[in-house]
């Protein structure tokens, strides 16, 4: 039988399941069934489909318990086609799973894909991290069951980290689609690493072994992911918010006559991660900021980020330099990484070839990656961009200077957090707004 929180979840989101393994088909015909039993259907199939793909993890890997990620009689490939169902669930056409909870004629049939996970005899015990947070939140929170049910699921996926960028996120828009409150702050949380570490200092000690880390830094890197998340994702805390709280600050309302001005143009940026608003770390980063601003100033100034994790300069030239070309940019930002001597050639190419192409090329001197750390790394780099043609921003002095300097790292100790990229979008914009120049006064 499944867990004291499963069977209470279960039951509170109707009475479609008879028991596990069966469905009642007469009572399904009869029973008017409501919008937020469906919906809780359809976030327990996520639940339980999240945990077949650990309990797999569980046998690939080695680690974790097999007592609380056992299969039973389930053969592999059984849990195999429950994480299938799960798939082809989230990636159904929305609109029609809405028109069905709302029981409203759909396309839509549970049959094929939602039935056959609520229906399996796989176990989610009490001690399984989705339970566990699922009491937690519960006992701390007001909202709705369907919301706590569905923030915790969403814990459940982003603790095993390997699937935040893709399982996540359609679980993330599965959710909202579905009008699901899935922000943190809605169930009571405050928001603070602080707040989120003593939550996994509670959770941690109750939660069982599973094939991911689930001690306290764990639980409060997964709150910080899934509160950040929903900001973006919900517009509570985007681009757009800071872009039009930064065009509201006098140091800047002051440029809007000259951004206003601005002819028509095209700039293009090529970046790691520093520049991928997507990112969990903030609410978005200074590059789509600045473009957000300009959008709401001056949209003939046109914006084009071409951007990857980790990204090298000599992966930039190979994926996406010819790209950025074709678009015929007038400016180029490269925010790359430099590791071996590669990417020192390959910065210096790509910076001739958009100087060839009619494009003025720029390089910001260090953004503080993790690459960056060394001087003489930092000399380089520099060295490299000029013979490229490049012209070097200086923000080194005014990060390192900065009263928010303390705030600037996130929780893995690589990325940066709101304070960061407000103080780069600040710079970015002023130079591009012909308010400060490339070097720094001394």
């Amino acid at each position: 039988m499944r867990s004291s929180v499963s069977i209470l979840f279960l039951v509170c989101a109707g009475s479609l399941i008879s028991a596990p393994g069966q469905l009642n088909p007469r009572r399904s015909e009869s029973v008017q069934v409501s919008p937020d039993t469906r919906i809780a259907q359809l976030i327990q199939a996520n639940v339980i489909a999240t945990h077949a793909y650990q309990a797999l993890l569980v046998k690939k890997t080695a680690r974790g318990s097999t007592d609380c990620y056992g299969s039973g009689r389930l053969l592999e490939s059984d849990l195999v086609k429950i994480v299938e169902h799960q798939k082809r669930l989230l990636a159904h056409d929305r609109a029609a799973i809405v028109e069905w909870t709302q029981g409203r004629k759909s396309n839509f049939r549970p049959s094929i894909d939602l039935e056959p996970i609520l229906t399996s005899p796989l176990n989610v015990p009490e001690d399984a991290p989705v339970n566990v947070v699922t009491a937690w939140l519960s006992r701390r929170s007001q909202a709705h069951r369907n919301d706590v049910r569905a923030t915790a699921s969403l814990l459940q996926t982003v603790l095993e980290t390997d699937r935040d960028g893709d399982l996540l996120q359609e679980q993330f828009d599965f959710y909202i689609g579905l009008r699901v409150r899935v922000f943190l702050g809605h169930l009571g949380l405050d928001g603070s690493d602080a707040s989120f570490l003593a939550a996994g200092e509670e959770l941690s000690p109750m939660t069982c072994a599973s094939p991911f880390d689930t001690g306290p830094e764990a639980w409060q890197l997964a709150m910080r992911k899934i509160w950040n998340w929903a900001e973006k994702k919900l517009h509570i805390r985007d681009e757009w918010a800071i872009a039009r709280e930064l065009l509201r600050e006098p140091g800047v309302a002051e440029l809007l006559p000259a951004v206003q001005a601005m002819p028509a143009q095209r700039i293009a940026v090529i970046g790691h991660s520093f520049t991928m608003g997507a990112h969990w770390s903030s609410p978005s980063s200074f590059v789509p900021i600045v473009s957000a601003m300009f959008a709401l100033q001056n949209p003939r100034v046109e914006f084009r980020q071409f951007y990857s994790g980790g990204l090298t300069a000599s992966r930039a030239l190979r994926e996406f330099y010819e790209f950025a070309l074709e678009w015929k940019p007038d400016k180029v930002l490269l925010v790359v990484m430099t590791r071996r001597d590669e990417d020192y050639a390959a910065l210096e190419a790509m910076g001739k070839g958009f100087r060839d192409a009619g494009a003025m090329c720029y390089v910001f001197d260090n953004v503080h990656d993790p690459e960056m750390k060394d001087p003489a790394v930092v000399r380089r780099f520099a060295e490299s961009a000029r013979s490229g043609g490049m012209t070097v921003i200086e923000v080194d002095g005014i990060i390192s200077g900065s009263p928010d300097r303390d705030r600037f790292l996130c929780l893995d100790k690589i990325h940066m957090t709101e304070p960061y990229h407000r103080l780069m979008a600040n710079e970015w914009f002023r130079f591009l707004a012909g308010a400060r120049s490339a070097a720094l006064d001394r």
